[in-house]
């Protein structure tokens, strides 16, 4: 069994041995720890972007370039080679289509490339070839093009939950998690050996496959352990699969007195929804409930460490293949946030298997999302108080200085909290990961508030890369999608970058 003090060594032995996951993988000499790497190819003054399948091919390649190299000064293409389920935009639609594109109602799910099947013989998951645009390959038809303008093509590898997968990929649901009480949800498994396959297969298709077009991957997948998912109300306690069941048993963790912790403090949720207080109240509850039923922190530290150990397999199995080619991961944006979250999702272990993090500072949209979180921690946690009354201690515990709790969505979060994240990630990285805040251009809140949300200007694009590069951001990550920006916000976003790059080589 491994202690919690051999965690960061075993993290480093699952980067070294990631290759070895894929029987194809066949590396020219030993792979040696994650301190002993081999350079990688990070490119100064990175600017990046996210652009969705259904851009290029309702705008065409060329003029989708053109408007983020000319106007966004965009050097490094993030195009989605998969997709949980991406859907056109509309024009009165949740995320209203701006001012270039096409309106739309289809929902594409699966790889936007085409893959060699070799690469997936070890799991059930082979056929995920998404049809929605015809033969379109977006690597084909992309990395040539931004290659011959000076921009480099990373992959953006996007594995979020999604019903829509469940229907598109033949097999998916046999991959989904269990909850605690015995029932499929459409969020795959990290312990389930042909998810762990599939997922590799993907880094070995796009590496292998197009070895002189894909420059670099970027891998995301917003997902959360039992205990945070509750307070976040996004699931019901999962996994309790037959594989996650053997690994904490191996692990000496007992799984009939996990799934009965989580009952209970589901039961405990739903009584504060009902506003049925404990004597004692609801975070002594809690608390004494946590007491009682360890294997619930242990059953969150199963799920966080299963999937940073998938994390760190594909970072090895990435390395042995391409040494040179950088592999990163998306934070969501929950994990600034979330103190919960915050404390698994730790840069001093996230370092050991990434070559760059991009880590989701979304100040405008920030604010109502935050809002949502505060609500959400006085629906469980901290039932006892409003959030008004303990925002105070919230900011305190996280060192955040924003808005007011009825002003949040309105005004967004600040520049400062752009800075403050991209500092504490450049700490726990310690210089040896890149550090790439996202910016904020028009990501959407899909939030209900009773105050109107906060909508970007092209000033606050400013603000916030001012504030990413003065904290000593090594790049930034233009954030969400290009399907979803104002060209006037793109457009402010590069002449920023310019003055802000000139400035600094002068």
């Amino acid at each position: 069994m491994i202690s919690i003090f051999d965690r960061r060594a075993f993290l480093r032995l699952c980067a070294a041995a990631g290759a070895f996951l894929s029987r194809k993988a066949e590396p020219q000499e030993p792979l040696v720890p994650r301190v002993s790497r081999s350079p990688v190819k990070n490119r100064k003054d990175y600017v990046g972007i996210q652009v969705r399948g259904f851009a290029w091919v309702d705008e065409g390649v060329e003029q989708v370039l053109d408007n983020i190299q000319l106007k966004g000064d965009v050097n490094t293409v993030w195009a989605y080679t998969f997709s949980y389920g991406e859907q056109r935009l509309q024009k009165n639609g949740p995320i209203p289509l701006p001012d270039h594109g096409k309106p739309g109602n289809s929902i594409a799910a699966g790889a936007f490339y085409d893959y060699d099947p070799k690469y997936f013989q070890n799991t059930i998951l082979k056929d995920f070839r998404c049809p929605v645009y015809g033969k379109f390959n977006v690597i084909e038809a992309v990395a040539p093009k931004a290659k011959a303008r000076g921009m480099d093509f990373f992959a953006w590898d996007l594995n979020n939950a999604s019903s829509a997968l469940n229907n598109a990929v033949a097999n998916y649901p046999e991959v989904s998690e269990i909850d605690v009480y015995g029932r499929r949800n459409n969020r795959p498994c990290f312990n389930n050996p042909d998810y762990r396959a599939f997922l590799s297969g993907k880094v070995e298709s796009l590496l292998s496959g197009y070895p002189d077009l894909v420059d670099g991957i970027a891998w995301g997948s917003e997902r959360m352990g039992p205990f945070e998912n509750m307070i976040g109300g996004v699931t019901l306690p999962s996994c309790f699969c037959r594989f996650c069941r053997a690994k904490a048993r191996a692990l000496g963790i007992s799984v009939p007195r996990a799934q009965a912790g989580y009952r209970e403090l589901e039961q405990l949720y739903q009584n504060a929804a009902l506003n049925n207080r404990p004597e004692d109240g609801y975070f002594v509850s809690v608390w004494r409930l946590l007491l009682k039923y360890p294997e619930i922190l242990s059953w969150e530290s199963l799920w966080t460490n299963s999937y940073q150990e998938v994390q760190a397999q594909l970072y090895g199995l990435a390395k042995a293949i391409a040494p040179a080619k950088p592999f990163g991961f998306h934070i969501m944006q929950t994990m600034t946030f979330s103190p919960f979250f915050r404390a698994e999702e730790d840069y001093t272990k996230l370092r050991d298997f990434s070559d760059f993090l991009k880590i989701a500072t979304y100040n405008n949209a920030g604010g109502p999302r935050m809002a949502k979180y505060l609500n959400r921690l006085s629906d469980t946690f901290f039932h006892d108080a409003t959030p008004p009354e303990f925002l105070e201690f919230y900011y305190q515990i996280m060192n955040y200085h924003e808005a007011p709790y009825d002003k949040l969505a309105t005004t967004g979060l600040s520049p400062d909290y752009v800075a403050r994240e991209t500092r504490r990630a450049l700490v726990g990285v310690a210089g040896e990961v890149q550090i790439y805040p996202g910016i904020d251009i028009d990501v959407p809140t899909l939030i209900k508030t009773d105050a109107p949300v906060k909508h970007t200007a092209p000033a606050d694009v400013r603000a916030s890369l001012k504030a990413a590069f003065g904290a000593g951001a090594n790049g930034v990550i233009l954030s969400r999608e290009y399907a979803e920006m104002w060209l006037a916000n793109l457009a402010a976003a590069g002449n920023t970058l310019r003055e802000i790059f000139a400035q600094s080589r002068g």
